[in-house]
């Protein structure tokens, strides 16, 4: 099997989760709310929603036509933006002195950790630094 496919499943993980992200972000936004120490912002949870579109629309392509160049970047893209989202989810989570950081715990969980870790292997398995 070709070392790539580690990159086309990470692709795939990470575009359920931006898709459950863009969900929730779009058409229950109150849950920042409710779950978390932020407050609420339709305005800036609809952007952020967007952003998960744009980079899906990425992703699919890139999944539709396997091309392994594309898939190399935005699993980098993917990766990056999984260290730092998740990661501020973390610092909240461990530093929220009043609030619910359900939400913060969760995203630390399944964004950095899941998501984080499962790109670090994706990207040393398929060798994606590797000289051609």
């Amino acid at each position: 099997m070709k070392k790539e496919k580690y990159l086309f499943f990470y692709l795939i993980i990470f575009l359920v989760m931006t898709i459950g992200a863009f969900t929730w972000q779009m058409f229950f936004p109150k849950i920042a709310t409710d779950f978390s120490v932020w407050n609420f912002s339709r305005g800036w949870q609809t952007e952020i929603a967007l952003w998960n579109v744009g980079i899906d629309i990425g992703i699919v392509i890139t999944l539709l036509k396997r091309n392994i160049e594309y898939a190399k970047i935005l699993s980098i893209v993917s990766l990056s933006l999984c260290i730092l989202l998740g990661g501020h989810h973390l610092i909240y989570a461990l530093t929220a002195t009043n609030g619910n950081t359900s939400l913060h715990w969760m995203g630390a969980i399944e964004v950095l950790f899941i998501g984080g870790g499962t790109g670090i292997a994706a990207i040393i398995k398929s060798e994606c630094f590797k000289a051609q």
